[in-house]
């Protein structure tokens, strides 16, 4: 079938703005909503390719910049609807900040803020602690992690700190306003941003043990079936802790301090107070104390083959927050340690460099950040920037590979495969607060483009912003609400060339890996969504954010 796959949000004025074609054609031309034409242009071959499986015809139309709304047309073949504006990312901004509220657990959704996807409270009863004969714990609060209803303390984590770290790289971006409830602080009321990731903070805090160590997740023993989360009244359970979940903790709270000490010095004091209890617990426990479910156990394991990255982040991020060399001394060492793990191990869960990784479980790029954002020309500091210049070059030599400008390989279609390319918008956007470049704006819009609707799929992977928006995530309450529409704003995983589901299955194993998808709410492998799958869309979207929304 001839398509035209093209943005369905649409484009900042000055950026650069591409189409991509399936078809050979002389001519394109852009039409404006009352069918003149605005610009013509010829298409580029740029031939076949791997990831998309299509010969790909890329018609540039960058030098159009006057506001509206516009299609694409070829050969009587036209484009899904498309707008230019200095706002286009308004309503995109707003709806994944959104639903960090959506997913909140245990508070309910106030019809006030949620309008029809309003809920009661739920898992509010007090968690047992799993293999251990102690009082049950009171552990609710916090964000559901995905499309089940488990609370996981590494993805809550770091899903904390893309938020937290975009308000620091990019300053207006804590002027956004969300439709939630707004906490109360010194200076009066916490910025929305803030107030919805106080929630996740808040959780966190509760997972922590006495001693500084924290539980690595409270789930049920089993998934949920597809039921409400008021109707999840199952036994909670605290599975035990790890030294993954303690060193991130320590490393979240030192960063949250650095940002909530400017609204609210006492709650900021609190942060700091258990980030340094829980790397006290990380310093009297020197050896990985790593996860492993529960024998029977199916909830989310998030496992890790080592702590290294993990207690840099926290070393990093307390070297940050308070100055004292020791977490400097202790970050040159663990640097060390994990660069010698880069180059022997053999099941990396990464491509490129592990300094500039921001997933749930390589988080050196997070510890990197924090010393970006020290600023004293150390050098570490040094080390990482360059980690950071080396990478970006390595992902625009991606881009230069497709005809769809992605800075991605076919080994990055893996679960999760949207994330692989936000982890990597997300370093471009830090190599560019570096040292800018025209070429990383190009290629993170390009990556966004995909996200929006230029892909072989010709499916935006956000709920609600695009025409042909991704409608059945792999989530208990958006499938089971009896509301045709999900949440907007909403994250999907993308294509994967695992397949690991059943009905994925039903895919030709040798399709292209861009066309790996269905969305279809069974597909878990391919259509779930995750709080930093959110997070790291809402990292790149701080990076050009102005402010006005």
């Amino acid at each position: 079938m001839n398509r035209i796959f093209v943005n369905q949000v649409g484009f900042l004025p000055n950026a650069s703005k591409k189409a991509v074609l399936n078809f050979p054609c002389e001519s394109f031309s852009v039409l404006d909503t009352d069918n003149h034409v605005v610009l013509q242009g010829r298409p580029v071959h740029f031939g076949g390719d791997d990831i998309s499986g299509e010969d790909v015809f890329v018609a540039d139309f960058s030098q159009l910049t006057k506001p509206g709304k516009y299609i694409i047309e070829a050969e009587k073949n036209k484009s899904a609807t498309f707008e230019i504006s200095q706002n286009v990312f308004e309503k995109l901004t707003h709806d994944v900040c959104k639903c960090f509220y959506y997913l909140r657990c245990g508070h309910g959704l106030d019809k006030k803020y949620a309008g029809k996807y309003f809920h009661s409270p739920c898992h509010l009863i007090k968690a047992t602690v799993y293999g251990e004969y102690v009082e049950p714990v009171d552990v609710s609060g916090g964000w559901h992690d995905a499309g089940d209803y488990g609370r996981y303390s590494t993805a809550g984590a770091v899903a904390v700190a893309h938020l937290l770290y975009s308000v620091r790289l990019f300053e207006n971006f804590i002027n956004l306003k969300i439709d939630i409830p707004e906490e109360n602080c010194d200076k009066g009321i916490l910025p929305s941003i803030l107030s919805e990731v106080k929630v996740e903070l808040d959780f966190l805090m509760k997972m922590q043990r006495k001693d500084g160590s924290v539980w690595h997740k409270v789930t049920t023993f089993n998934h949920a079936p597809f039921i409400m989360p008021e109707e999840d009244k199952e036994e909670l359970f605290l599975f035990r802790v790890s030294s993954l979940a303690t060193a991130d903790i320590a490393a979240v709270f030192a960063l949250a301090y650095t940002v909530y000490k400017n609204f609210d010095i006492a709650y900021a004091d609190l942060l700091l107070e258990k980030s340094l209890k829980a790397y006290e617990w990380l310093e009297n426990n020197p050896e990985p104390l790593l996860f492993k479910n529960a024998d029977g156990s199916n909830t989310g394991e998030y496992p890790e083959p080592e702590d290294y990255s993990n207690r840099f982040w926290a070393a990093c991020a307390l070297y940050e927050a308070t100055g004292n060399k020791k977490y400097y001394e202790a970050a040159l060492g663990l640097k060390d340690k994990i660069v010698k793990y880069d180059e022997n191990a053999t099941d990396k869960g990464y491509q490129g460099n592990v300094f500039t990784c921001f997933g749930w479980a390589d988080v050196a790029g997070l510890g990197s950040l924090s010393l970006i954002l020290k600023d004293e020309n150390s050098d570490l500091e040094n080390f990482v920037r360059d980690c950071f210049g080396g990478e970006a070059d390595r992902l625009l030599n991606n881009a230069k590979e497709n005809g769809f400008g992605l800075c991605m390989t076919k080994e990055d279609f893996i679960w999760g495969s949207n994330m692989e390319l936000l982890k990597y918008m997300m370093v471009l956007c830090v190599a560019d607060t570096i040292n800018h470049k025209a070429e990383y704006e190009n290629v993170i819009t390009s990556g966004l483009d995909y996200l929006l609707g230029c892909n072989s799929m010709n499916v935006s992977y956000v709920t609600g912003n695009g025409e042909n928006a991704f409608k059945n995530p792999h989530l208990r309450p958006t499938a089971v609400d009896n509301i045709d529409e999900p949440w907007p704003g909403l994250v999907s995983g993308g294509p994967n060339v695992g397949l690991q589901d059943e009905l994925a299955m039903s895919i030709p194993k040798d399709t292209a890996p861009m066309k790996c998808f269905l969305d279809k709410v069974e597909c878990y492998s391919l259509n779930e969504i995750t709080i930093y799958w959110n997070s790291a869309l809402a990292f790149v979207i701080a990076s050009f954010y102005n402010g006005n929304s």
